[in-house]
C-alpha cells in the first residue's frame, strides 16, 4: 500500500469515528432530554460527562485535548446499558454491573489525571505504583461523590431533577469502589501497563505536547546526560546507520540490543540512541527511515526477533524531539529470566560491569546466574520478613572475568 492508499484510508477512518461521535452525541442528548421529561434524571452523572467528552473530541483541536476512542465508547456503553435496566421491570442486576462499569470508567479517568500531575509515562520515572493507586481511588471516588452532591442539592432547588437516598447511594459508592478497585489490580499487576495501551497510554501519547510530557521528557533526558554513562546508563550515536560510512550497518544494532540485553541481566538502566559518548545530543538517524513510527516499529521487530517477545514487558522506549533531532529513550528493567542475545544460531549473554557491557560465557556465566538466584532469594525473605537492614548477594567474582 502506498502513501497515498494510506492517507486515504486514514480520512476514511477519521471521517467514519466523526460521524460515530456525531450519532452518539445525538442519541446521548435525546435520551438526556426524554430523561428530564420523565423525571429519571439519575443518570446525570454519566450523561453530563459524555456530552462533554463527546463535544471536546469533535469540536475542539486535536492538538488542545485528545480523548481515546476506547475510553468513549466505554463511558457511552455504560450509559446505554444504564438507559435499559431503567426501562427493565427489574433492573437491579443491571444497575450493579453500570454502577461497577461507571467505577472501572472513573478508576480510567483517575488513572488518566494522576499521569497528568505527573506529566509523565507510566514506568519512566519510577512512581510507586502505591501511591498512583491511592491518589487514582481519592480521584475516582471524589468524582463520583461531587456529581452525586451536584445531582442532590440541584434536586432540593429543582423538583424535576430526582433525588437519591443514602441507603441508595452506598449501594452505588460500594460497586463503584469495586469497579475502580479492578483497575487498581489490573495496573499493579500489569508492569507495563499494556492493558492501558488504549486508554491511559492513548491519551498521555496524543497529549503529550500538550500536557508538557515532551518537555519533561527533555529534562529527563539532559538530567541523564549531565549524569554520565554508568553502569545503568549508556549513549549511543546510531540505531543502524554507521556515521562513518553513512549506510546501513548491522553492528550499530547489534551494539544497541548487546546494551539492552545487558541491562535486563543486571538491575535495569536507560539507553539513550542519538547521544555521542561525549554526551552531545546528536539525534538518532531518523533519515534512515520513512518516520518516527517506522523507526519505532524497526526497534520493536529488533527486540522481538533478536532477543524475544517475551522480554518485551521489560522493555519500554519512547522518540523525544530535541528540535530537528529524536532521541530514543530505551528503559529496561531487571529481568529475573536470564536474557540472550541471538545471533543466528549463537545465545550470547551480556551483563553491565561498571559503564561496560561484558560476554560472560562457561563458568564465569553459571556462576554469575547462580549469585543472582541467590540474590533474588535474599531479596525476597527480606521482603517477607521486613529485615531493614539490606542483604547484599555475592557477586560474581569479578577476578575471574578477568
Amino acid at each position: 500500500m502506498d502513501f497515498g492508499d494510506t492517507d486515504l484510508s486514514n480520512k476514511r477512518l477519521k471521517g467514519f469515528a466523526k460521524g460515530l461521535y456525531v450519532g452518539m452525541l445525538v442519541v446521548t442528548l435525546v435520551i438526556a432530554v426524554a430523561s428530564f421529561l420523565m423525571n429519571e434524571t439519575r443518570d446525570l452523572v454519566l450523561i453530563l460527562p459524555i456530552i462533554v467528552i463527546l463535544a471536546m473530541t469533535m469540536f475542539t483541536d486535536r492538538r488542545s485535548v485528545h480523548i481515546p476512542p476506547v475510553l468513549i465508547m466505554m463511558m457511552c456503553i455504560t450509559f446505554y446499558i444504564s438507559v435499559i435496566g431503567r426501562l427493565l421491570t427489574d433492573g437491579t442486576a443491571v444497575m450493579l454491573v453500570v454502577n461497577f462499569l461507571v467505577g472501572v470508567n472513573f478508576g480510567l479517568l483517575g488513572l488518566i489525571m494522576v499521569y497528568m500531575l505527573l506529566r509523565s509515562m507510566p514506568g519512566v520515572r519510577n512512581e510507586n505504583p502505591v501511591m498512583v493507586i491511592f491518589f487514582m481511588m481519592s480521584i475516582a471516588i471524589a468524582t463520583y461523590i461531587v456529581m452525586r452532591m451536584i445531582q442532590y442539592y440541584a434536586a432540593s432547588f429543582w423538583t424535576e431533577i430526582e433525588g437519591i437516598d443514602l441507603a441508595m447511594l452506598m449501594d452505588e459508592m460500594l460497586m463503584v469502589i469495586l469497579g475502580a478497585a479492578v483497575v487498581c489490580i489490573l495496573y499493579y499487576e500489569d508492569d507495563r501497563h499494556n492493558l492501558f495501551k488504549y486508554t491511559l497510554g492513548s491519551f498521555l501519547e496524543e497529549n503529550s505536547e500538550a500536557l508538557g510530557l515532551e518537555n519533561r521528557q527533555r529534562e529527563d533526558i539532559l538530567r541523564l546526560i549531565r549524569d554520565g554513562e554508568s553502569e545503568r546508563l549508556e549513549f549511543k550515536s546510531t540505531l543502524r546507520t554507521n556515521l562513518e560510512t553513512g549506510e546501513t550497518d548491522k553492528r550499530m544494532e547489534k551494539a544497541v540490543l548487546k546494551t539492552i540485553v545487558a541491562f535486563l541481566n543486571t538491575d535495569g538502566g536507560n539507553l539513550l540512541i542519538g547521544v555521542d559518548d561525549d554526551g552531545e545530543v546528536i539525534g538518532a538517524d531518523l533519515h534512515s527511515f520513512e518516520n518516527k513510527d517506522k523507526m519505532g516499529l524497526h526497534l520493536t521487530n529488533l527486540i522481538s526477533s533478536k532477543i524475544g517477545n517475551s522480554f518485551l514487558p521489560y522493555i519500554s522506549f519512547n522518540l523525544v524531539d530535541f528540535d530537528d533531532k529524536v532521541v530514543i529513550r530505551v528503559k529496561c528493567d531487571p529481568c529475573p529470566l536470564p536474557v540472550f542475545y541471538k545471533d543466528g544460531k549463537t545465545e550470547i549473554f551480556f551483563v553491565r560491569s561498571g559503564p561496560r557491557t561484558e560476554e560472560l560465557t562457561g563458568t564465569t556465566l553459571l556462576g554469575y546466574v547462580k549469585n543472582r538466584e541467590g540474590d533474588k532469594k535474599m531479596r525476597k525473605m527480606r521482603k517477607k520478613f521486613k529485615d531493614p537492614q539490606p542483604v547484599v548477594a555475592q557477586k560474581c567474582d569479578e577476578s575471574e572475568e578477568s
